[in-house]
């Protein structure tokens, strides 16, 4: 149970994309076979691609494969790298923790907003934003967590 409460935002993104693809077939199959495109299905396609897209910058914090320059970074003196190890999650923090409070007021901006090709609101799309930025800023802190306990172990053993 755990192992999968922990994979869950795979799962969801998982999901989205096999949705989205199915998506992009039946509109691509209705416009172009039977020349009766689906009205709904590129508004729908679009939200399902933000939410992939910031469901996926999470998951890549989560699994550690966020943005990084290795050719440069492998280069540096060891006291560079550790520096570097330190400013790169605050930074990320500090951009997820924007995407968080900048999502919100974006949702507040837009709660009124429907999609004019379905009945749907437009915070679904804005919800994207602070919902990753909040993964994102919790697989920061597991990560931080879980490198300095690596680091007391190492610490006890040399």
């Amino acid at each position: 149970m755990r192992k999968f409460l922990s994979n869950i935002v795979e799962w969801i993104a998982a999901s989205l994309v096999v949705a989205l693809a199915v998506i992009v077939f039946l509109q691509v199959f209705n416009r172009f076979l039977l020349k009766t495109p689906l009205a709904w299905s590129e508004d729908l396609a679009m939200l399902l691609f933000q939410w992939v897209a910031f469901l996926g910058a999470a998951i890549g914090v989560k699994r550690m494969r966020h943005f990084g320059i290795e050719l440069v970074v492998r280069e540096l003196s060891v006291k560079a790298r550790r520096r570097i190890e330190l400013v790169v999650p605050f930074i990320m923090g500090v951009l997820a923790l924007t995407m968080v409070t900048e999502g919100i007021k974006l949702i507040a901006v837009n709660r009124s907003r429907i999609y004019s090709t379905m009945d749907l609101s437009y915070v679904w799309a804005f919800l994207a934003i602070p919902v990753s930025g909040g993964l994102i800023l919790l697989y920061l802190f597991r990560n931080e967590v879980r490198r300095w306990r690596g680091a007391e172990k190492g610490d006890h053993a040399g």
